[in-house]
């Protein structure tokens, strides 16, 4: 068999393997993020089971303006109790084994251009735990396209932040909890109000 031969099997098997490694990720991420959208309503629904217990209590008595009081408290109850479950599930997911972790934003960095140079913005935390990623990243990568993992204080919950000259792409847990949630709202939303009103 020719050098040549050889070296394109390497390669080949190479590629596959690292195909395989990336479906894995993106499957034990999806599995992650279900497990989390999962654990995220039913403690949601616990909790809103019990404040709605106590705050019908509270409100039996109540006015049209005190009704309208009572609407905007446990619009904020609502929001603290949502704010503490995602909090909840962004500790559970930084918390993850480092090679998880990794694997897991790797999935993220897809969406950085393979041809563009730029620094990878991390927390002070995930400094040493993403370092191995980028160097690994880098191998793949041209000469000008280089990545640069810089530590500081963004994004605060984990993942990345892709930053050139020109643009930059958020791939952080901040950004995707905040979709994630704003996904969630109207649900919640329609729960509270579906409550409220008896329909």
């Amino acid at each position: 068999m020719s050098v040549e031969r050889i070296r394109k099997a390497i390669l080949d098997e190479a590629r596959a393997e690292a195909d395989r490694i990336a479906h894995e990720a993106r499957l034990r991420y999806q599995e992650r993020l279900d497990e989390a959208r999962r654990n995220i309503q039913e403690e949601f629904d616990r909790r809103w089971k019990t404040a709605q217990r106590d705050a019908e209590r509270e409100a039996s008595s109540a006015l049209m303006q005190k009704r309208s009081e009572h609407n905007m408290a446990l619009l904020r109850r609502r929001n603290a109790i949502l704010d503490e479950l995602f909090q909840q599930a962004a500790r559970r997911l930084v918390q993850s084994p480092d090679e998880g972790y990794r694997e897991l934003v790797r999935g993220w960095m897809r969406d950085i251009p393979p041809h563009v140079a730029g620094q990878v913005l991390c927390n002070g935390q995930d400094g040493q735990r993403l370092g191995p990623l980028v160097d690994s990243l880098n191998r793949s990568r041209g000469p000008q396209a280089q990545l640069r993992l810089v530590p500081g204080d963004r994004p605060s919950l984990g993942g990345v932040i892709f930053q050139t000259d020109k643009f930059e792409i958020d791939l952080s847990l901040d950004a995707r909890l905040a979709r994630l949630r704003e996904e969630l709202a109207p649900q919640v939303a329609d729960i509270l109000l579906r409550d409220q009103t008896g329909v």
